[in-house]
C-alpha cells in the first residue's frame, strides 16, 4: 500500500514537472461554426478539448477517487500535452480535495480516456472536472 501511494505521488510530481517545464498556455482555441437561420446568424463554438463524459469510482483503500474522463480533441492540431483538473466538494459545497490527470500526444480529432486521480478525499458528495493546461 505504501509503495502504491509513493508511486501515485511520483506520477503527480512528474506531471507537475512537465507543467513547469513547458509552461502554461492560457490561450484556448475554439472551433467555431456559423449557422444561418433566416436573417439571423448563430455562431456555435466547441472548445479545443471537450469532455464528452465522465464517471467516478471511490476506492476506500486510499480514500481516493478515480474519475474516468472521455475527451475529444476538436482542433486540427496535435496536442502535445494536456491536463484535467478535478475539484471535490462536500454536501455543503466546501472543497474537500482536488485531483489531476494528464495526456500526451493527443491527435487531431481523436478521442481518448484519461483518468483523474484524487487522493485522500473524504466526505465527497459531488465533483467537477475541467480542462486545465493545453500545449500544442
Amino acid at each position: 500500500m505504501k509503495k502504491t501511494v509513493q508511486h501515485l505521488f511520483s506520477v503527480l510530481a512528474l506531471a507537475g514537472f512537465i507543467f513547469i517545464a513547458f509552461g502554461s498556455d492560457d490561450s484556448k482555441k475554439s472551433n467555431s461554426k456559423k449557422y444561418s437561420r433566416g436573417a439571423e446568424t448563430v455562431e456555435y463554438s466547441k472548445p479545443e478539448v471537450e469532455i464528452l463524459k465522465h464517471s467516478a469510482k471511490y476506492e476506500s483503500t486510499f480514500n481516493s477517487y478515480k474519475i474516468h474522463c472521455r475527451i475529444k480533441n476538436n482542433s486540427d492540431e496535435l496536442i502535445n500535452y494536456l491536463d484535467l483538473k478535478a475539484t471535490f466538494y462536500d454536501k455543503d459545497g466546501n472543497i474537500v480535495g482536488t485531483g489531476m490527470g494528464n495526456a500526451a500526444n493527443f491527435a487531431a480529432g481523436a478521442e481518448k480516456t484519461v483518468d483523474v486521480m484524487g487522493l485522500d478525499i473524504q466526505n465527497c458528495e459531488t465533483y467537477e472536472v475541467e480542462v486545465g493546461t493545453v500545449l500544442n
